[in-house]
């Protein structure tokens, strides 16, 4: 017995042995199973069946906005959609369960395609209803069609707002999963412009597709700026082929853009345009024009209109920036640079006297008629040269440069470089500003014998208008030139990321007694009777002190066959290019401006003068200027009401009811009106005076509040 007990014994530790080597066989397999695995690389094929698929995406930055100086906005970015279908989800795996033997699992796979039908069904009436484009039957067979034929990517409806979004995924399957209903948005940031057209080619635009290089003005400029930078993040896939953000992968954020703070009055702008529009269509020979107001001290743009006539409609619009892309030769308004170079140099005082020789020049056969009027109405040989200027004689200042610099005419030409009036397109908040151009000497081209006293008068010389303006504020400025600017700040909310600002060009351009004496001299240009601008700007409210200027303009070479000079074609077409600038009050100049207006060469053109078109349209600015200043409200008779501007306490907006958004400014308003559920619609500028339906009123969600600014 003993015997047998000692067999089981042995038996039963050799079988325990045995599992324990199988199992210490088996720990050592998965020991060297694991090794391997670590250093293992899948072949490709494989790696790309155990790995979740993913990719990058671009996260876009909202764009900044650009604002006028006081804040208003005159460019911002609202979110649009775009609605998208894949008709064909879920099809597959109806179509799957249908095929099967199943009996049960085809009668699954039919009762689900008629469900989705059914759901598509509601929401094609339901698009329809919305967008009123086309049918539901329309919507209806575009979907079905598509689904049959395999189609991913189907259109439906425009663009929408947030708003409007949100009421349209009460439908089926837009606010379904898009692994359910195939939805899928795309979002765009369409760029608002709430004040139209004013100012448009000097703010600018941006292509709503963001492509680059297709933005000018400001948009353009500041580009960079404005946009912000591009986010990322990595996107996985998990089940039914969604993709969600994978945390675990590197991702950044997008950075916004900042705000950009003009200089731009948006008053005053609208009242530059509307001068300028209205002396425009005065002439129908007039074909473009532009307003520039800028301050004194600073070189601030206040304003900035430009006008061009559309042949087929006969209307004007804005469509480049002639204010600084238009270079041609100036006129008269350039004599002013010819007196300012005669008393710096000490050749001249204002008020000595050059003798008449009846208007007439041995370089030129014509007579200056200016110059004889005056002998006839006085009686007298001679003439000041103060008095030259008030009347804007071509003889007396071609008369003065070849007697004091005909045989050093680099001494007057290097003045003009000194002013800024040479080839140097100045640094501007706006790309595409044209150089300007001064004949020399050196330059056998474009140098003739009457080179220097035409140059004395505005001719064989391009400058743009706002070269022109620039030399004007700094006579008011006490000779200090100020280079025009039209960004004050770059802003990330309240706070200023970068400051811009006013910057100096030349600090002495020429000396406070040149700049007193010019002033003075400029004045006499209105206040006389005789002066060139006596007879638009005598009666204004303010003290003007300006200079006006007419030239006529080289024909464009589609004129130039059998022409009877430069300027003037075989069917004696001539253009004109009239401009009148100033500033203003003369004693205490606070602004300056500019407005040139150019005559169309196709109609057998009269001359248009700096003393009226360009001069009235300024006139009337200054009259709305003045008007429009409280300092100048105590002269208006008191008649009608203003509306109640005061910002209300907001309170909380009930549910399907309209906001109430009185007294904000637009961009609060739509924020508060998209917020709520509401689309928005508005006419003029300012703040909200008025709104329809009012605050209060029950609203269903996705309908319009009408907004009036004032």
């Amino acid at each position: 017995m003993p015997r047998q007990e000692d067999n089981i014994s042995k038996r039963i530790r050799r079988s325990s042995y045995a599992v324990y080597l199988g199992y210490l066989v088996f720990a050592v397999i998965i020991i060297v199973k694991l090794i391997s695995l670590q250093s293992y690389e899948p072949k490709p094929w494989l790696k790309k069946h155990l790995k979740a698929s993913s990719h990058r995406e671009s996260i876009r930055p909202r764009r900044g906005s650009i604002l006028s100086h006081d804040g208003r906005i005159l460019a911002m970015s609202l979110p649009e959609y775009q609605i998208y279908m894949d008709p064909t989800v879920l099809k597959e795996s109806f179509d799957d369960l249908k095929a099967s033997k199943d009996t049960a699992k085809q009668r699954r796979g039919k009762e689900g395609e008629e469900n989705w039908r059914a759901k598509a069904r509601i929401m094609a009436d339901g698009l329809a209803m919305h967008f009123k484009d086309k049918s539901g039957d329309q919507y209806y067979k575009s979907i079905i069609s598509a689904r049959t034929s395999g189609v991913k990517y189907l259109k439906l409806g425009r663009k929408i707002s947030h708003s409007t979004l949100n009421e349209l995924k009460k439908l089926p399957f837009i606010g379904e999963s898009p692994y359910k209903g195939g939805i899928r948005f795309d979002t765009l940031d369409i760029r608002q412009y709430p004040y139209g057209s004013l100012a448009r080619k000097t703010i600018g635009k941006v292509n709503n597709n963001y492509e680059k290089n297709s933005h000018v003005g400001l948009e353009g400029k500041y580009d960079h700026y404005l946009h912000g930078e591009d986010g990322y993040r990595w996107m996985k896939e998990i089940d039914l082929h969604e993709m969600i953000q994978d945390y675990d992968s590197t991702w950044s954020p997008a950075k916004n853009g900042l705000n950009l703070r003009t200089t731009l009055d948006i008053d005053l702008q609208d009242m530059a345009d509307s001068a300028l529009r209205a002396n425009m269509v005065l002439n129908p020979l007039i074909y473009e024009g532009c307003l520039v107001v800028m301050e004194v001290e600073t070189g601030a743009i206040r304003a900035m209109s430009n006008l061009i006539r559309d042949n087929k409609s006969k209307k004007y619009y804005e469509s480049y920036n002639m204010a600084i892309n238009d270079a041609r030769e100036p006129g008269s308004v350039f004599k002013t640079t010819t007196l300012m170079t005669l008393l710096e140099d000490g050749k001249v005082r204002i008020d000595d006297r050059i003798p008449c020789n009846g208007g007439r020049l041995p370089e030129f056969s014509t007579p200056d008629n200016y110059i004889t009027s005056y002998m006839r109405r006085t009686g007298k040989d001679s003439i000041t040269i103060r008095h030259c200027l008030e009347i804007s004689s071509n003889y007396a200042f071609r008369y003065l440069a070849l007697k004091y610099y005909k045989d050093k005419p680099k001494n007057m030409i290097g003045k003009l470089y000194q002013y800024k009036l040479g080839d140097e397109a100045l640094e501007f908040d706006i790309n595409g500003f044209t150089t300007p151009f001064i004949p020399t000497p050196e330059d056998k081209e474009h140098w003739y014998k009457t080179s220097l006293p035409q140059m004395a008068i505005g001719y064989e010389v391009r400058e743009t208008p706002l070269h022109i303006l620039t030399f004007y504020n700094a006579i008011a400025n006490d000779g200090k030139m100020m280079a025009p600017y039209l960004v004050e700040s770059l802003e990330d909310g309240n706070e200023v990321v970068i400051k811009k600002g006013k910057r100096e060009l030349n600090a002495s351009i020429c000396s406070k007694k040149t700049s007193d004496i010019l002033k003075d001299a400029l004045r006499g240009v209105v206040t006389n009777p005789h002066g060139t601008g006596h007879r638009t700007m005598g009666s204004v409210p303010v003290p003007v002190a300006g200079k006006t200027g007419t030239a006529r303009m080289v024909l464009p070479q589609e004129y130039t066959k059998g022409k009877i000079d430069a300027w003037t074609d075989a069917q004696g077409r001539t253009p004109y290019r009239a401009t009148f600038v100033c500033f203003f009050p003369a004693d205490k100049p606070k602004y300056s401006a500019i407005c040139t207006m150019c005559t169309d060469p196709m109609p057998k053109s009269t001359a248009v003068y700096g003393s009226q078109n360009p001069a009235w349209a300024i006139r009337d600015l200054i009259y709305k200027m003045y008007y429009f200043d409280s300092e100048n409200g105590e002269i208006m008779e008191k008649t009608g009401t203003m509306p109640d501007m005061s910002a209300p306490a907001l309170p909380e907006t009930q549910e399907g009811c309209a906001p109430d958004v009185r007294g904000l400014g637009l961009n609060d308003a739509v924020f508060r009106i998209e917020n709520a559920g509401y689309t928005c619609i508005w006419h003029g500028t300012g703040h909200v005076s008025s709104q329809a339906p009012p605050a209060g009123s029950k609203l269903e969600k996705g309908r319009t509040i009408e907004l009036e600014l004032k």
